[in-house]
């Protein structure tokens, strides 16, 4: 799974947040998850839709759909799809 996700601050660490959120997910959903998670902290000169366009591509580069926007494993916060760009 890919995702980009932001967080209020709580004081609480980004593993503790993880952690629990998969430990949630294993028992509701019966999800097996991989042990750990690799996280990347955008940087000041990081886009959240660069990031966003490579999360998108994933599908097209392992050649599971030809554009993005086949792909229908994917979830936005607001309900919305992002506009694709050609």
């Amino acid at each position: 799974m890919h995702a980009l996700l932001s967080f209020p601050p709580s004081g609480k660490t980004l593993k503790l947040i993880i952690s629990k959120w998969k430990e949630w997910t294993a028992k509701e959903l019966g999800i097996v998850w991989q042990c750990d998670f690799f996280e990347h902290r955008l940087r000041h000169d990081e886009s959240r839709r660069e990031k966003a366009d490579y999360i998108l591509q994933n599908p097209v580069r392992k050649k599971l759909v030809a554009r993005p926007e086949d792909w229908p494993f994917v979830y936005f916060g607001d309900g919305e799809r992002p506009q694709f760009e050609r």
